[in-house]
């Protein structure tokens, strides 16, 4: 009997040690980077070929698909906090090895204008803020920066939040009051420039806002 005793409780202690499951721990501990990037983005539209043909280009000015070719410029931004964009360009200078010979004197820079179409989530008057929304409104540019887009809330965002159309004109005279009154003829004959082939570089610049 004590035997049997014995048997039976060596064999409750082992069923109670087969039914214990041992655990442990460990801990993995990560750390996320993020670090800020900002990209400005020409997706098309870089180069643009300008050109006064008729007495009423250089009197009423020049747009996109009639003188301005493309005429349209379509740009992206990339932003991990909010931002705003600036715009500058010198003075037109003629150039040499073009197809109507080097061009005299200078054009003045606001005779080129800019008006801007907001194609992404983030609009003008809602997160970002644009006064140059038509052709009537269009920016004549400066050599020094002047703000194209600026900050209303927040506008840090992907491609699909920050896309913008630029409308490129110039020469409009007294018809787009932000850029320079004298139509393309009243400059011409006053002897700021002749005719031929001009060139500038229009450029942009993205800046954080902290």
């Amino acid at each position: 009997m004590k035997r049997f005793a014995l048997t039976l409780g060596l064999l409750v202690a082992m069923q109670v040690m087969m039914a214990q499951v041992l655990t442990d721990t460990a801990q993995i501990i990560f750390r996320a980077h993020l670090l800020k990037t900002f990209n400005l983005n020409v997706i098309n539209g870089g180069f643009q070929d300008i050109t006064f043909a008729t007495a009423a280009d250089y009197n009423n000015g020049v747009i996109e698909g009639a003188g301005v070719n493309p005429g349209t410029t379509n740009i992206t931004i990339e932003a991990t906090g909010n931002w705003d964009l600036k715009i500058n360009a010198p003075d037109f200078v003629g150039y040499a090895g073009g197809p109507n010979g080097l061009g005299g004197g200078t054009i003045p820079i606001d005779n080129l204008g800019v008006w801007l179409v907001a194609t992404g989530t983030h609009q003008f008057g809602t997160e970002i803020s644009c006064p140059y929304t038509s052709l009537a409104t269009a920016l004549g540019l400066d050599i020094a920066d002047q703000q194209l887009i600026g900050l209303t809330t927040e506008n840090a965002g992907d491609v699909s939040d920050n896309a913008f159309t630029l409308h490129w004109q110039m020469g409009q005279g007294i018809a787009c009051p932000l850029m320079n009154p004298a139509t393309m003829f009243d400059q011409l004959s006053a002897g700021q420039f002749t005719p031929g082939d001009f060139t500038t570089t229009a450029v942009l610049t993205l800046t954080e806002i902290p």
